[in-house]
């Protein structure tokens, strides 16, 4: 999950989120602070995790 600063403050976004939406984070220019993987954050944009880990 990366973290981004955003105008609307700070917001993770998945590894998908973040390629398929990597022209409008350069648009908007969300600056990336860090990433961190954790099974608990979902994504500002989609709502779901980094990896979904099926039973």
């Amino acid at each position: 999950m990366h973290l981004f600063e955003t105008e609307e403050g700070d917001k993770w976004v998945c590894i998908t989120c973040g390629e398929e939406k990597k022209d409008m984070i350069m648009e908007k220019k969300w600056e990336w602070i860090f990433d961190k993987h954790d099974m608990v954050l979902r994504c500002a944009l989609c709502g779901h995790p980094d990896f979904d880990f099926e039973d």
